[in-house]
């Protein structure tokens, strides 16, 4: 199952309904890119007002990830940073609850990045910058965007990096998810699950394993980045 993909046009990210069945709850799978274009973000958030529960990543706040992007974007003059912001939905705008498995709420002004933010940023743009400049001014048209269900997006020999950034945060997204079904598997309405796509594969394998749910045909697709 494709999660987002890349043509010679750009980067589109999709929206997926899980169902199952003889019970009315459902999970909308919404795998986002961290950096797209404004009105990526703007029609995601018109999707997220539609459900009952938002289930996101972190905390309500700019994506940390995202703005590492764009700021090594920038600093390496790729000519996409101009038409490029990072994800930044105001969640508590949706007027939606909304959980942070693998966080929490942003305190105070949610335009400023928690300290768990700012040691994602000191990390992420020297070795952004780098990879970028070695790459050249067309970096991003190199990038694999592609994500699918089956996809394994752990980095090689570093394992400590992959836990911090993909399994650990995983295992508490799976963890929501099962208590969101044992809780609210008989109660209407549409759960929505905005996270990175490299998070997705373990969600769809989660619902589609031992939670029984199954995709629904006629998903949307959102165009994120254009080249």
């Amino acid at each position: 199952m494709q999660l987002t993909e890349v043509s010679m046009f750009g980067v589109r990210s999709s929206v997926i309904t899980f169902a199952r069945r003889a019970q009315p709850l459902r999970f909308v799978l919404v795998p986002t890119v961290h950096i797209g274009r404004p009105d990526y973000y703007r029609q995601i958030a018109r999707r997220l007002v539609q459900c009952r529960l938002i289930v996101a990543e972190t905390y309500d706040g700019p994506s940390s990830t995202g703005l590492a992007y764009v700021t090594a974007m920038r600093l390496t003059l790729q000519p996409q940073a101009r038409d490029l912001v990072h994800q930044d939905i105001d969640y508590r705008s949706l007027g939606v609850p909304t959980v942070w498995p693998d966080g929490h709420p942003s305190p105070g002004r949610r335009d400023r990045l928690p300290v768990s933010g700012w040691a994602d940023l000191a990390f992420l743009v020297p070795y952004l910058t780098v990879t970028m400049a070695v790459g050249g001014r067309n970096w991003l048209l190199r990038r694999n965007f592609e994500v699918s269900d089956d996809s394994d997006l752990r980095l090689a020999r570093i394992g400590w990096l992959n836990r911090m950034f993909l399994d650990d945060r995983d295992k508490l997204l799976v963890a929501e998810l099962e208590r969101i079904h044992a809780e609210h598997r008989d109660e209407p309405g549409e759960v929505a699950v905005v996270y990175g796509a490299a998070h997705m594969p373990a969600v769809v394998q989660a619902l589609a394993g031992r939670l029984g749910y199954r995709p629904l045909r006629g998903g949307d697709w959102l165009t994120a980045i254009d080249f």
